[in-house]
């Protein structure tokens, strides 16, 4: 077993350094992407820095919790447009039939799906995220290592709705645009400050929409360090996997027993 994982993790590098050359095949255009990134989301937060100034706070939220919200949030997103970004094209994978040619693959066909894609302008979102985080305050090292971990958590929640999503092509012709676009409203879910959303909606927001994931919890954990807060995320995060993992093997054995192999 330790011997797969560590081929796996030589081919993630390779794949990486594959994408990073493709994305240096022109240098101003990289670099122009990521700088127009990361002016597009710190205008976001200046749009968030002028409603805190007027109103103080919403429901108990300040700015600095937002920055942290945000922080996480851009990181988790980063994390899945540069590493996993192939699972939002599955759905295309399966109408056009090019899903066998990552079947038929020696490695886990889920992994070369999800490391097919990576958008390098979303380097402009790991930027925004550290941005955020110095400007929160929170900039001890423990706060720092808390941070990190939480958007690891946030991104493997992240990732796994936008499998379960995509998944569904599995079930249904011409799912990408509906897919992208349940998948964008997770994300403005996401960005929200989660004390807006009290009873039931915070209930919703921590099962069928999980963005409270993203929001609400990470950023407990960063300012609280509690241990029940830390077991609660690292457990939604496994959890989001393994559910988002089992969805994606029911529906691929759903698309090798369907008549789509046959009509090809």
């Amino acid at each position: 077993m330790a011997d797969d994982f560590i081929k796996t993790l030589k081919l993630f590098f390779y794949i990486q350094k594959s994408h990073f050359k493709t994305a240096f095949l022109s240098v101003g255009d990289a670099l122009s992407n990521v700088v127009i990134m990361l002016i597009n989301n710190l205008s976001f937060i200046f749009m968030w820095w002028v409603i805190f100034h007027n109103k103080g706070s919403i429901n108990g939220w300040d700015f600095s919790d937002m920055l942290l919200l945000n922080a996480v949030m851009n990181n988790a997103f980063a994390i899945f447009a540069l590493f996993a970004r192939g699972i939002q094209a599955l759905p295309e994978y399966i109408d056009n039939g090019s899903l066998d040619n990552y079947l038929v693959s020696p490695q886990r066909p889920l992994f070369m799906i999800a490391t097919s894609e990576s958008t390098f302008a979303n380097w402009g979102d790991l930027l925004t995220g550290l941005i955020c985080w110095i400007l929160s305050g929170y900039t001890d090292l423990l706060s720092f290592a808390l941070m990190l971990y939480a958007s690891l958590c946030a991104a493997a929640v992240l990732i796994s709705y936008r499998l379960i999503v995509s998944t569904l092509a599995f079930f249904a012709g011409d799912t990408q645009k509906l897919g992208d676009n349940i998948f964008m409203a997770f994300i403005t879910f996401s960005s929200q400050p989660a004390s807006i959303f009290t009873g039931w909606y915070k209930v919703m927001f921590l099962s069928i929409i999980p963005a409270g994931f993203i929001s609400l919890i990470p950023v407990m954990l960063i300012k609280t360090a509690a241990l029940p807060v830390f077991l609660f995320l690292n457990g939604a995060a496994v959890l989001s996997i393994v559910i988002s993992t089992a969805f994606f093997r029911f529906g691929l054995k759903r698309y090798a027993s369907g008549n789509r192999f046959g009509v090809r």
